[in-house]
């Protein structure tokens, strides 16, 4: 999809209701730029295929180029290469289902083990061999390989039977896990619309990802951004009121509250969802512009969703702070620009 491309139909900006989801994350299509490289290395020459995605992996912070590093990281973890810095790419982008899968592989990964049905695995997943993946992971019958099924399962389309390998890793002792599966899980739940369960496990979720000081951030921009994404579309979840009750604070402070939780940890990911859900509230009005326009060099999707995102949350705070005042005629007319109406 170009940059400049706007799928309307997706995010309907005009005559907008609150409460309004935003819809599913979407799964992108592998670009055809990056095919080319794929058959390279379907047909063996692994010195064109690496080379011909690392050229494309090279040209700025885009979806192909995203792409590119998730298929050149899986060539080169299956041919005994070192790959963290492809993963690495991966994480640092966009695309919210690359990127968090990115970073639990950054986390749990452990390359050493040649030839070993998990990293087999995982290098078909990311070269798009989903078929070949999902027997190497049955085969390894292990915690990382049970979640990464969820996973592929989830990004083919059947919701229905990625609810079980994704129920029994969210019972891991793994925080990562645990935590990615909550991230996976919530998705389904949403998708079903059982909101105040997803609020729940994907609370949770946030909560085991979270550093807290000293463990690894890998993922908790992305539940950070998933579980900020649920409450910005919706009133007042369970999850939400007990935070509320413990603390005095408003609905909208525990959306703001994830958002920046998500913002703060960026040694891997920093999507840039995060920065409206945060810079919003105060009014950093240039600094939301900003994240667009990273979005909007990325894919025309994201830019999409990112405006989505901007138009909710501006009229949540409009409209549950009675704010339509003269004192908050700069938030209504960045509502009003970004949202075309």
């Amino acid at each position: 999809m170009d940059a400049n491309d706007k799928p309307q139909t997706l995010y309907p900006l005009k005559d907008l209701e609150l409460p309004a989801l935003l819809p599913l994350d979407p799964v992108e299509p592998v670009p055809a730029e990056v095919e080319p490289g794929l058959e390279a290395y379907r047909n063996g020459d692994l010195d064109d295929a690496m080379n011909a995605l690392r050229e494309i992996a090279g040209k700025g912070r885009t979806a192909v180029a995203g792409h590119a590093a998730a298929a050149l990281a899986g060539i080169e973890l299956g041919a005994g290469l070192p790959c963290w810095e492809s993963l690495e790419q991966v994480a640092a982008g966009e695309d919210p289902w690359l990127g968090p899968l990115a970073g639990v592989l950054i986390a749990e990964l452990e390359p050493e083990e040649d030839g070993h049905s998990l990293l087999r695995g995982v290098t078909a997943q990311l070269t798009g061999d989903e078929e070949a993946a999902r027997a190497l992971y049955a085969e390894a019958d292990e915690e990382l390989a049970i979640v990464l099924t969820g996973n592929l399962l989830i990004v083919s389309g059947d919701l229905v039977a990625a609810e079980e390998p994704l129920t029994r890793a969210l019972r891991s002792d793994n925080d990562m896990i645990a935590a990615y599966a909550g991230h996976l899980l919530g998705h389904i739940l949403i998708a079903r619309n059982e909101l105040e369960e997803a609020g729940n496990v994907l609370s949770d979720a946030f909560w085991r990802s979270h550093p807290r000081g000293t463990g690894p951030e890998e993922l908790v921009p992305w539940v950070g951004v998933r579980i900020g994404e649920l409450l910005a579309g919706t009133f007042e979840l369970d999850v939400v009121a007990r935070l509320m009750e413990e603390s005095r604070m408003d609905e909208l402070y525990f959306t703001r509250d994830f958002f920046e939780n998500a913002a703060f940890f960026t040694k891997y990911s920093e999507p840039s969802l995060t920065k409206i859900g945060l810079h919003l509230f105060p009014g950093d009005f240039d600094i939301v512009q900003g994240a667009l326009e990273r979005l909007r060099v990325w894919s025309g999707e994201r830019y999409e969703r990112g405006r989505a995102l901007a138009v909710l949350l501006g009229r949540r705070l409009l409209e549950e702070r009675n704010s339509w005042s003269d004192g908050y005629r700069p938030l209504r007319e960045f509502v009003a620009d970004v949202g075309g109406v």
